[in-house]
């Protein structure tokens, strides 16, 4: 099902349905777009009662003049100065509204009371606010509906055990993924003095070809042939290898396990 994007979100949280009715008809039976309407009305309640502040203070002419100068809009419309009431007895009315930046004499504008101004940019800044949030907030439900990247399919596996003198503890576990390569998961393998080597044998001839050497680590992933016979090469063998300059297998297994 394709989701209502951002913008048509944001239309049926704060139009008439009735005005959409392509729309209204997938919010029907969309939970998640329906949801996410429900969301952006919820924030619009909670951001419309900020018009229960008081005594916002009035921006400043420059701050009118700097949205005239540095955005692309029509200056031969006036930008209108905040009303100040008059105070009693001062004869002094409200101030005029704002010369635009390139000099042409404005159009005449009825200076409003100062709370409808006030509220006038409120709201504005409300909608500025819910159109961001809105768009963060669809932006991340869109990201949350994309699936993971399903996981490789897993052709063999084993589990390997202990071998010969090594501890019974240690333990570990062998998964042959998109056929060409065996993850490997190891613990409790007793310290050594050179380094561990992984190896697929062959149970019945006992003929063998390294696959790679495990690191410090735990876990390994390693690369195979691409002509490795899995179902001959079927038995997954980790042994502690010497610094000799001897490729041959040591003879010292410390993990078995055969693949199915």
């Amino acid at each position: 099902m394709r989701h209502l994007d951002s913008s048509q979100l944001v239309l049926l949280a704060f139009e008439d349905l009735s005005e959409h009715p392509s729309a209204a008809e997938h919010l029907a039976s969309c939970d998640a777009c329906r949801h996410e309407v429900l969301q952006l009305q919820r924030l619009s309640t909670v951001v419309g009662q900020t018009r229960q502040l008081r005594d916002l203070p009035a921006p400043p002419p420059r701050v009118w003049e700097a949205i005239v100068a540095q955005t692309t809009v029509d200056t031969s419309t006036a930008v209108p100065a905040a009303a100040v009431p008059a105070k009693p007895g001062s004869g002094h009315g409200p101030r005029g509204p704002l010369r635009p930046a390139d000099g042409r004499p404005p159009r005449a504008v009825t200076a409003r009371p100062y709370a409808r101004q006030r509220l006038t940019r409120i709201s504005v800044t409300t909608m500025i606010v819910l159109a961001a949030l809105a768009g963060g907030a669809v932006a991340g439900v869109r990201w949350s509906r994309t699936p993971p990247p399903p996981a490789p399919a897993v052709l063999a596996a084993a589990e390997l055990t202990a071998y010969g003198d090594t501890p019974a503890t240690a333990s570990g576990q062998a998964h042959v993924v998109d056929g060409h390569r065996l993850r490997l998961h190891v613990a409790g393998l007793p310290p050594v003095d050179g380094y561990y080597e992984v190896w697929l044998i062959d149970p019945g001839t006992m003929s063998m070809f390294s696959i790679g050497t495990l690191g410090a680590g735990s876990d390994g992933d390693f690369n195979l042939p691409a002509n490795a016979d899995l179902g001959t090469y079927r038995l997954v063998d980790v042994s502690a290898e010497h610094f000799d300059n001897n490729t041959a297998h040591s003879g010292d297994s410390l993990l078995r396990g055969l693949l199915g």
